[in-house]
């Protein structure tokens, strides 16, 4: 049996838990300096947008990603992450944009930078896809998703176990929380500091796991005796 191949969701949750844990970073620097000298922190969120992006929507128009025997999970994945992926990296994309040519503007002195006016529309279109997140979340777990395939190198430790679910449902819906959140945190303070220990929480969370995954997906290809890892 062929497993799959393409599993490019590996970086692409990199790239989300990195998005997540900058923009926290983003944050205290641009509150710090009044929205000026963060075109640093624009370049790297058109960076990372414009990947997490392009493979969101590859994924989610190709469904590069086959069925696993044994793990209802993987042609899921093409629309449940791939989908969310191409959303929210477009929105980095022009979110980063738009803080390079703020950035810029006040340098040169034609108008100051208002970081919250400027960002707020586009975090008011996210939280609205966070609703979403949390909507993948309660269905990822009604529906039985993220099952660990037996093959896995790292998650076949966890199959038969609720772990790995509770940890997806717990990555998608604090997601969507914190993209809830992020538009009404800059007016109120409590609501700020849920917002970075969610947002920064679930970022590392989503790093983390790619960390995992990166190894687990090597070990889905045969070895030369025709086994798996």
């Amino acid at each position: 049996m062929l497993l799959q191949g393409i599993t490019t969701n590996t970086t692409m949750a990199l790239v989300a838990g990195t998005i997540m844990v900058l923009s926290v970073l983003f944050a205290r620097a641009a509150a710090k300096h009044q929205g000026n000298n963060v075109a640093g922190f624009g370049w790297a969120f058109i960076a990372l947008g414009s990947y997490l992006g392009l493979f969101g929507l590859h994924m989610a128009m190709t469904w590069p990603l086959a069925q696993i025997d044994g793990a209802f999970c993987c042609k899921v994945d093409n629309y449940t992450f791939g989908e969310p992926a191409a959303f929210f990296g477009i929105l980095t994309f022009i979110a980063g944009i738009a803080i390079v040519r703020g950035d810029s503007l006040a340098l040169h002195g034609v108008r100051e930078f208002d970081v919250v006016r400027t960002l707020r529309p586009i975090l008011y279109v996210a939280a609205i896809g966070g609703v979403g997140l949390i909507f993948i979340a309660i269905g990822g777990m009604h529906f039985g998703m993220w099952r660990p395939p037996t093959v896995e190198p790292v998650a076949r430790l966890m199959a038969g176990q609720l772990i790995e679910p509770l940890i997806m449902m717990t990555l998608y819906m604090g997601s969507g929380v914190g993209a809830l959140l992020a538009p009404f945190a800059p007016s109120h303070k409590t609501v700020a500091k849920i917002a970075t220990i969610i947002i920064w929480g679930i970022g590392m969370l989503w790093i983390f796991l790619s960390f995992t995954v990166f190894y687990s997906h090597i070990g889905f290809f045969p070895q030369p005796d025709g086994s798996y890892i």
